[in-house]
Parts: C-alpha cells; sequence; structure tokens
C-alpha cells in the first residue's frame, strides 16, 4: 500500500490535513469522502516512493524540462476541439496526453489525471503546476468551470497564447540584427586597435616626423586602449552587473524600466508591446467573465515593464474602492488612444470586443515599428562601420602623404 498526502474540508468547513494509506491515490480519495470529508488536493506523501518526488526516473528527468508556448497552443486547441465534439474532461485530456510530444507537458497531464480522477477540479489540478500554467490559465479555466463554456475559454487560451508569442517574437527579432552589427563593429574596432594601428604607427614613429593630428589622435586612442583595455572591458562588465543588480530591487526595476520607455524608438516600442499584451489580456479575462478587479491583476503579470505593471495593481485597488476602469488607469506613460477606447468601451457595454480591437491594432503598429527600425538601424550601422574604417584609412593615408611630401 502507498502513503498519500491530502487537504479536505470537513463538514463544518474547517480545512483538513493528514496522510491516508491506500493502494492508489482513487481509492485513497473515495476513503476521505467515506468520512464525509470534501477532498481538495490529494497527492503521494514525499519519501514514500519513486525518485526525487517522481514515480521513476524518466519522470523525473521529463519535470526538468519547459514547456514551450508552441506546446501549449497546441493542447488548448487540441481540448477545445474535444470539449466542442461532446467529450467529458477525463477522456479529453487523456487523449491530449497521448497526442503531446512534450515530455514536460506529458507527465503534467498525466498528474493532473491522477488529481481529476481523485475528484479534484481542474482548475485545482493546473493550480499545482504554475511552473507550466500561468496565473491567467487557472483563473479563465475557473471561471469556464462555472459558466460551463471550457471549450470557449481553451479557445481564447489558444488565442492569446499565439498574439502573446508573436508579440515577443516580434520583439526579439527587432533586437537581434542591431545587437549582432555592434557586435561586428567592436570586433572590427578591436581588431584594427590591436592588430592594425600599432604596426602602422611602429612603422610612422621610426620615420621621426611630427604626424597629421588625425594619425596621432587613431595612435593615441591605440595605445590608450591597448593600455588599459583589462580596466575598460573590467568596468564594462561590473557596470553590466551593478544594473543588473539594481534591476533586482523593485524601485530600481521601476527606475531603468521608466528610463526604457523615454529612449528614442526603443522606448515606443516598448510601450507599444506593452500595450498590445494588455489589450489582448484584459479583452480575453473579460470576455471570459472574470471581474475588472482581477483582470487587471492577472493582466500585470503578463507583462515585463515595471512601470505597466504597477500601474495595473494600482488600477485594480482603485477599482475595488468603486473608480472606473478608465480613471482607475490614468498615468502619463498609458496612451489617450487606450484611455478614451476604454471610455467608449465603459459607456457602450462593449470593453472586451473594444479592447480585441486595440489588441489587434497595436499588434498591427508593432510589426510595422519593426519593420522601420530594421529599415533604420541597417544603413546606420553601416555608416558606423563604414565611417569607423573610413577614418582610420583617412589617417593613414594621410600620414603617407605627410612623408612623401616631406
Amino acid at each position: 500500500m502507498a502513503l498519500f498526502a491530502y487537504t479536505a474540508l470537513t463538514s463544518s468547513g474547517g480545512e483538513l490535513s493528514g496522510k491516508q494509506q491506500a493502494d492508489d491515490m482513487a481509492t485513497a480519495a473515495n476513503a476521505l469522502r467515506e468520512r464525509g470529508l470534501r477532498v481538495l488536493e490529494i497527492k503521494a506523501a514525499r519519501g514514500s516512493s519513486g525518485f526525487l518526488g517522481q514515480e521513476n526516473v524518466s519522470d523525473w528527468f521529463a519535470s526538468q524540462r519547459s514547456v514551450s508556448p508552441s506546446s501549449l497552443v497546441f493542447f488548448f486547441r487540441q481540448m477545445a476541439f474535444m470539449l466542442r465534439a461532446g467529450l467529458p474532461i477525463l477522456q479529453a485530456l487523456e487523449l491530449a496526453k497521448t497526442q503531446m510530444s512534450n515530455a514536460r507537458l506529458r507527465l503534467v497531464l498525466k498528474l493532473m489525471l491522477k488529481d481529476i480522477e481523485s475528484g479534484t477540479a481542474l482548475s485545482l489540478a493546473l493550480k499545482k503546476h504554475k511552473d507550466v500554467f500561468s496565473n491567467m490559465v487557472i483563473n479563465l479555466i475557473f471561471a469556464g468551470e462555472n459558466t460551463g463554456n471550457l471549450d470557449e475559454i481553451m479557445e481564447r487560451l489558444a488565442i492569446h497564447l499565439e498574439k502573446k508569442a508573436a508579440i515577443r517574437a516580434q520583439m526579439i527579432n527587432a533586437m537581434i540584427y542591431p545587437s549582432v552589427v555592434l557586435v561586428a563593429a567592436i570586433g572590427v574596432g578591436a581588431f584594427m586597435t590591436l592588430n592594425i594601428i600599432p604596426k602602422f604607427a611602429e612603422f610612422l614613429l621610426a620615420q621621426g616626423r611630427v604626424l597629421p593630428a588625425s594619425t596621432q589622435a587613431l595612435i593615441d586612442t591605440s595605445a590608450f586602449v591597448q593600455k588599459n583595455g583589462l580596466y575598460i572591458v573590467g568596468a564594462a562588465i561590473a557596470v553590466i552587473v551593478l544594473i543588473l543588480l539594481i534591476y533586482q530591487i523593485k524601485r530600481g526595476r521601476y527606475l531603468i524600466d521608466s528610463l526604457l520607455l523615454r529612449v528614442p524608438i526603443f522606448g515606443g516600442m516598448i510601450t507599444t508591446s506593452s500595450m498590445a499584451q494588455m489589450t489582448w489580456g484584459l479583452s480575453t479575462l473579460l470576455r471570459s467573465g472574470v471581474t475588472v478587479f482581477d483582470a487587471l491583476n492577472i493582466t500585470a503579470g503578463l507583462i515585463k515593464n515595471r512601470v505597466y505593471v504597477d500601474l495595473l495593481m494600482r488600477g485594480s485597488d482603485l477599482v475595488l474602492t468603486g473608480k472606473d476602469m478608465v480613471s482607475s488607469l490614468q498615468h502619463p506613460q498609458m496612451p489617450p488612444l487606450v484611455l478614451q477606447m476604454i471610455t467608449v468601451g465603459e459607456k457602450t457595454g462593449s470593453l472586451d470586443r473594444i479592447l480585441q480591437e486595440l489588441g489587434s491594432y497595436y499588434q498591427q503598429l508593432l510589426e510595422i515599428a519593426v519593420k522601420r527600425l530594421s529599415a533604420l538601424i541597417e544603413p546606420a550601422m553601416i555608416l558606423f562601420i563604414g565611417g569607423m574604417v573610413g577614418f582610420v584609412y583617412y589617417a593613414f593615408f594621410q600620414a603617407l602623404f605627410s612623408l612623401v611630401g616631406g
């Protein structure tokens, strides 16, 4: 017999935790129900069997892997299709488990099936795996259980995750090209400073002549970098580490994120990305029956920029005091268009639809911004690297002409 740890409600409404011996989890749950208890959670007791908290070694290896957004999208779409077809939750989850290529998600579904077989609600089974399913997913599934439209909820979750992944991919793509070009520029500069310029300087200085100002400046810069290169690299690493440490502090992260919003071009892209995620998240939650207070709290967890996170958290508190949504979200960094459209949505009773349209608008705006940024950065980087190399050539030839002319 195995040992199972449980949490249950007594007939008087009190919470009770303990352990129950049984052949399997379903038998343990039935035994608890016969005692008049309502099972909230039941799982294998630690140390009873298995490998490092899992049933076997393969399950432990699977638990160390991550779940990609595409796997979650596939899972929710499958569940939506099967629930619409009339399959019960257990059968739908069993079929979904057999179709999953992701080992971690397969393990999670196996554990969820055991929980649901023992009488646990789907939302509570999901809650045990918060590292895989976000608060938004858990709250929407809970709302779907209460309203009876789980299939619609699953479909909305799949759409939301697709939109979120698309926004994230667009932001990453916007940063890849400038990062690669910047690294290339640093590499070219370092190669010329450490290899080309010193050799040329040695030849010119051996002539014993006064060098042109541009050539002398180039040689002095190369000598400075050679002499203090390690200090420069060390200082750069120290600054990066310091920024990362400051970013771990709530107030420091707020200040850094606030500064990022003021950076030309990039700040606008961060705002556009945040608005796309915020409006899509709020639309999905409100359409599924979640309250404005909970929707603002949950959406705050979807956004990375601390300025907007704090704004949504503060907004949820103000909504709780009786203020409307638009006045609760008033902030200098909140685009006027969003506030105006929320006002229209609250007055007409179509807030969820208007927020969805805003999400589509901001996602299109982000796509345009990414393309425009790529179009601007490419010639700018070419000019930067070309100017750097061109100056070196100019200084070299000026020195050669002075030697020939002298």
